[in-house]
């Protein structure tokens, strides 16, 4: 909560309380309850080091994938082509006798 946010709401209670102890400790106890519930949550929201680190994994994996892709298609296309070969003899080894 910001200083413009606490003036405003000690603004408003001290209209409504008509004093200014109350509106004070009124302020001081909703700044706490905040900054308790922040301190809270901070170990779930993640910094800007994290968010990097997340960016480096993800490509890394990225990589990672295109890599055993390619390798993949490399395979699919050398095994097509020892196929072929193999039916190309098959069929000179028939037609020959």
């Amino acid at each position: 909560m910001n200083a413009t946010q606490s003036f405003k709401i000690y603004e408003i209670l001290q209209r409504h309380f008509k004093n200014d102890v109350d509106a004070k400790t009124v302020v001081a106890e909703i700044e706490l309850i905040i900054d308790n519930k922040f301190d809270k949550e901070r170990n779930i929201l993640s910094t800007k080091e994290d968010i990097h680190l997340l960016r480096q994994d993800v490509m890394k994996f990225h990589v990672d994938v295109e890599k055993r892709f390619n390798t993949t298609i490399l395979w699919i296309v050398g095994t097509g082509i020892g196929v072929v070969g193999l039916i190309f003899s098959v069929i000179k080894l028939f037609v020959t006798q």
